[in-house]
């Protein structure tokens, strides 16, 4: 686990004077922390944008295999089952490059994994083949050609080629002689939905177009189907393909548009919160039973439920990243309430109002405990979660192993402690001292679980700090006033772009794309603006609609 005094990161005791907190961010060619060296200059920064670096590594692939949750939805979509089949929780690991599981550069097809397709594939067709309720779902039960002419489209997510029909017909007709069941039509079905669930087909999502050139209407819908529902398109989809709806971008926004109020969509943006926030890791609090004895591992699925309902309510309704860092909504339950100084009766959640002192996603419960250790608050984490994910900052790994912070004296608070050993005067400064602290510090009045507490050892706690933003120092007396010139701030709403963009585009970004994410850090600024107009946005570019040039891939003409 994560919550061990050992893991508690002070960084210059590593080796003399190193910056940085272990991170698995690029070492090299990477810019100074807005903060290093000479001051950001606001006025440069005004025109262009925030100027976060953009230096990903895309490939800008044709063909990305799809996620191990698309595949499983994709499943489902194309047999017509009940629910998910739930076999890809065997497959070897869908590793995240970089923050995004559906990151191109991490979805190759190893050898492993190929054989993991050809076992499902096989499994799944025969329990569709042999069971009538299932094999009566599919269009074309009766008829060879018709059965292959609609499960092939939902599965390759176009119309079959002439060719391609001709050869799904020949295996359909050898079936009989695979297996010789008796039942020849169930044979061909059989052989059929083994080669279709192995298809290069079914497993990427291509984009077959020359360079510059739009995508196919058809390539459009699955782009849309995988973002915002997380699924292969269903028939509607592909009946507007078919009919041109997606050959102008008016049509694709029109759809998009649709496609945003649908729950589908809520889930699939909800993926995007999770693995930007890194919600799963709630699994893994613990607490100091002697200390905390309130805790229990049985709470932590409640503390990561909470803050997705946030989320999600924050979607659904419309809202952007500024209510994000400052609404003062939560949803709480009978588990959950006590420790915001709330009562509830009920083991299901209700949305509730905690007033000034704990805006948006970063005082709830979930952020403050995962990021706190067995006893104290981890005023290291939450600065450094803050910075990475909010901020773009970029901070350096240290070499060495990276010793812990000594115990609390006595007469000491926590923030004295790491003051002592990371902030100004030590080798720790430059980094810790200006910006990893300062926001870590607005949270002290914040325990180890994210209850308020006014003192620390009887002393009071000191949540005022400063820290040099892109546009300038900004100065703070706790994490409220913090959180107000975050959410006002250009640097947090381009990073926050970014984030957006490399997930709706499924890659790293590269300084081509400049130009979209200062037109959303802009969008993003606007007190009415929200995350479903950001994607709108996204989608409406040719970044999403169209094949890169070379230029655009970095690549000799």
């Amino acid at each position: 686990m994560k919550h061990t005094s050992f893991l508690y990161l002070p960084i210059c005791l590593a080796l003399a004077c190193s910056d940085g907190i272990v991170d698995d961010s690029p070492s090299e060619g990477v810019p100074a922390i807005p903060g290093e060296g000479e001051p950001a200059n606001p006025a440069s920064n005004a025109a262009a944008g925030a100027g976060l670096p953009l230096d990903g590594s895309p490939i800008f692939s044709q063909f990305v295999r799809l996620t191990h949750q698309q595949w499983e939805h994709s499943v489902r979509d194309v047999l017509r089952l009940d629910d998910v089949p739930g076999l890809s929780e065997s497959f070897t690991g869908d590793p995240p490059e970089g923050i995004f599981s559906n990151n191109e550069r991490a979805l190759m097809v190893t050898p492993n994994l190929g054989l993991d397709y050809r076992r499902t594939a096989e499994q799944l067709a025969e329990r569709v083949a042999r069971d009538a309720r299932a094999l009566a779902r599919l269009d074309g039960v009766g008829d060879p050609a018709s059965f292959i002419g609609r499960l092939g489209r939902r599965a390759y997510r176009r119309p079959l080629s002439a060719d391609e029909q001709q050869r799904y017909q020949a295996l359909f007709a050898a079936g009989a002689t695979v297996f010789a069941s008796g039942d020849d039509f169930a044979d061909g079905v059989q052989l059929v939905i083994e080669a279709l669930l192995q298809s290069p087909h079914f497993v990427y999502r291509a984009e077959l177009e020359e360079d510059d050139q739009p995508l196919s209407g058809y390539e459009v819908a699955s782009k849309l189907s995988f973002l915002l529902r997380n699924t292969t398109p269903d028939d509607s989809l592909l009946d507007a393909a078919g009919q041109g709806d997606f050959d102008s971008n008016e049509g694709v926004v029109a759809r998009a548009r649709q496609m945003l109020e649908e729950p589908a969509a809520a889930a699939a943006i909800a993926r995007f919160h999770s693995e930007l926030f890194g919600l799963e890791r709630y699994a893994s609090i613990a607490k100091d039973p002697v200390r905390f004895p309130q805790h229990s591992i049985d709470l932590n699925p409640d503390l990561q439920r909470a803050e997705e309902l946030l989320l999600d309510e924050l979607f659904r309704n419309g809202r952007g990243l500024s209510d994000l860092l400052t609404s003062t909504q939560a949803f709480v339950n009978s588990r959950t309430a006590p420790f915001y100084g709330l009562e509830s009766s009920s083991s299901e959640f209700e949305a509730v109002d905690l007033g000034p002192e704990r805006p948006g996603l970063f005082t709830r419960l979930g952020f403050l405990a995962y990021n706190g250790t067995l006893r104290d608050p981890d005023s290291i984490h939450r600065g450094v979660e803050i910075n990475r994910v909010i901020l773009c900052a970029r901070l350096q790994p240290p070499p060495g192993v990276i010793p812990a912070l000594p115990s609390i004296k006595p007469d000491q608070t926590n923030r004295e402690r790491v003051t002592a050993h990371t902030g100004v005067g030590t080798c720790g400064e430059s980094c810790h001292g200006t910006i990893i602290n300062p926001i870590g510090f607005s949270f002290e009045n914040f325990d180890a679980l994210g209850q308020l507490r006014d003192t620390d050892n009887g002393k009071p706690v000191d949540t005022a700090g400063e820290y040099r933003f892109v546009d300038g120092l900004k100065a703070f007396d706790n994490a409220p006033e913090l959180m107000q010139l975050i959410a006002r701030s250009p640097q947090a709403h381009a990073c926050f772009a970014e984030h957006l963009m490399e997930f709706s585009l499924g890659r790293d970004l590269v300084e081509s794309d400049r130009a979209l994410v200062d037109r959303l850090e802009a969008s993003s600024l606007s007190a009415a603006s929200s995350t479903k107009d950001l994607l709108l946005k996204v989608i409406a570019s040719p970044s999403f609609s169209r094949r890169p040039t070379s230029s655009v891939r970095g690549e000799a003409p």
